[in-house]
């Protein structure tokens, strides 16, 4: 390991060259071939220090937000600004061999089941976000699209860890579950930037000058993505 840096070495049969990646929940990673020398990676650290310096330093916000994920911990409450909800969460352990999530009038979301699995809680109540996330914001997106008169071909809702949103050339959208979390202001603009990729495909600048006629002040609201997750828990991120 180098003295200068932490990494993860991965080796891979495909990399026809070293490559350096930093992310939030690994760090900084070193992509090698397969039967790259491990000896020679310090000094290639050592090249490449102000880059890596620099790049660990713009994910250091977020790696410290993972950092307060206990893998012990369940979900108490659930603030879905998104949609304008908030859910608190209430266990209670049955004899049933599955975990189920199910939703009362009155704000109470009850998992039930065997739920001492902080793990398996986690996992059943990430699939009622999703199911909440399919119901309530590809609704919003095909209103969105209707209102303007977008075409959509098709839809679907992922957990992905770098993308809010996604669209095929071939006008399918996919939409991030994490949305949810975040102010309904930044969701319709992500929503919208997808349906205008139906149009314009790239980030050129027809692209934004399209965007810019749905949502003026678009690029502004934009740097404001940058940082929405923080308003994603770290149970979230950290299971993705």
């Amino acid at each position: 390991m180098s003295a200068e840096f932490e990494y993860t070495l991965r080796r891979s049969a495909r990399a026809r060259n070293v490559r350096l990646k930093v992310t939030p929940r690994d760090g900084l990673v070193v992509v090698v071939p397969k039967r790259y020398p491990a000896k020679r990676i310090p000094a290639l650290l050592t090249a490449r220090r102000d880059w890596i310096e620099s790049a660990l330093a713009r994910v250091a916000p977020r790696r410290e937000h993972l950092a307060g994920h206990d893998p012990r911990d369940r979900p108490r409450e659930l603030e879905l600004q998104g949609i304008g909800e908030k859910w608190v969460v209430e266990y209670r352990p049955t004899a049933a061999s599955r975990i189920s999530v199910t939703s009362s009038p009155d704000a109470m979301l009850v998992v039930s089941g065997p739920v001492d699995d902080a793990a398996a809680c986690r996992a059943a109540t990430k699939r009622w976000l999703a199911r909440t996330a399919r119901d309530r914001l590809v609704t919003r997106l095909w209103s969105i699209a209707d209102e303007h008169g977008f075409q959509v071909n098709a839809t679907s809702v992922r957990w992905q860890r770098t993308r809010w949103g996604s669209c095929s050339s071939r006008g399918n959208i996919s939409i991030n579950a994490k949305l949810l979390f975040l102010p309904r202001q930044l969701v319709d603009h992500v929503l919208l930037h997808e349906l205008c990729h139906t149009v314009q495909l790239d980030h050129s600048s027809a692209f934004w000058s399209l965007f810019e006629r749905y949502e003026p002040g678009c690029r502004a609201v934009r740097r404001d993505l940058r940082d929405a997750w923080r308003y994603v828990p770290p149970w979230i991120e950290a299971d993705i």
